[in-house]
């Protein structure tokens, strides 16, 4: 999923992923990377007209706007604000790119966008699946949908025409690192219907760091040593990298994954700073005021 442009319509995200390197962002407004990311949702009111206006100027080229790089644009808020569909409606109209990264099956909601828009541009769906293990799915991503009910809402797009694959991120030494962890989901992903699948290492923000190191000691205090003594700096060792890249490249060719995955090989998100820099200010000169996001707390709704 190479992509210079990303968006976002929400801030925070009540998945409340124990490893997600967007929590980071949180720290930029003051607040923490661990319950205010969670609760602290904020909402971006007025992004599909903005979005609408820049992809009107003359000089905007039509390249690919990849959604739900920081947040989970199809999180709970979306039931009730309905910002992710507006968007996609606009993109669709201009006949834009897109693509989208979901743990969520409330993007089925939209199959009727993603069909009309799929006529006018290219489109693609990822769905992010760590595990197919439901046990494992709840202790290290709680409020995410269980990976069954991802594949299910995959089945569906891809049943319908759809370009869909599987983003395996983060992989996580002793945790879901194994090549039978990886084959599982691999083998999932080609039997709902994807048509790619890659499979990412962690990576740990400082601020991110502290709050992972804490589900560590909860969850898994046998690996608590190895991650202080190995971690290099926000990255796994480059012999870890590389383990995860020669299982991932198996499981493509085991499960029939390959050939697509290397047409559109995923590249490594980029900084949150670039992103906050994209998506938090207007691009263009027009002097029309932008709206402040509102905050929203998801359990006081």
């Amino acid at each position: 999923m190479p992509f210079k442009w990303s968006l976002n319509p929400y801030r925070g995200c009540v998945h409340a992923c124990h490893y997600c390197y967007a929590r980071e962002m949180h720290t930029y407004l003051g607040l923490d990377a661990e319950g205010d990311f969670e609760r602290q949702i904020f909402i971006k009111g007025n992004i599909a007209s903005v979005l609408d206006r820049e992809l009107s100027r003359p000089g905007w080229r039509g390249e690919s706007v990849a959604i739900g790089t920081a947040t989970d644009a199809y999180q709970p808020a979306e039931k009730r604000f309905r910002l992710t569909r507006a968007c996609i409606e606009t993109l669709g109209r201009h006949g834009n790119p897109f693509s989208v990264v979901t743990k969520s099956s409330l993007i089925v909601r939209d199959l009727d966008l993603l069909l009309a828009a799929r006529e006018r541009a290219d489109i693609r769906i990822y769905f992010t699946v760590t595990t197919v293990d439901p046990e494992l799915a709840e202790r290290i991503e709680p409020g995410a949908f269980p990976p069954a009910i991802r594949l299910r809402a995959l089945d569906t797009l891809a049943s319908a025409g759809i370009t869909c694959g599987v983003m395996m991120a983060p992989v996580m030494p002793g945790i879901n690192d194994s090549q039978a962890s990886i084959d599982a989901v691999a083998r999932s992903a080609a039997d709902a219907g994807a048509s790619s699948f890659w499979a990412g290492p962690l990576r740990l923000a400082p601020p991110v760091r502290n709050h992972f190191y804490g589900f560590l000691q909860q969850e898994f205090p046998e690996l608590l040593t190895w991650y202080l003594k190995h971690l290099d700096g926000q990255h796994l060792p480059r012999l870890d990298q590389e383990l995860i890249a020669h299982r991932a490249e198996r499981a493509r060719s085991r499960f029939g994954l390959d050939e697509s995955t290397r047409r559109g090989t995923p590249e490594p998100a980029p900084s949150p700073v670039l992103q906050l820099q994209q998506l938090s200010f207007p691009l263009s000169d027009d002097p029309a005021p932008i709206e402040l996001p509102l905050r929203y707390d998801p359990l006081s709704a």
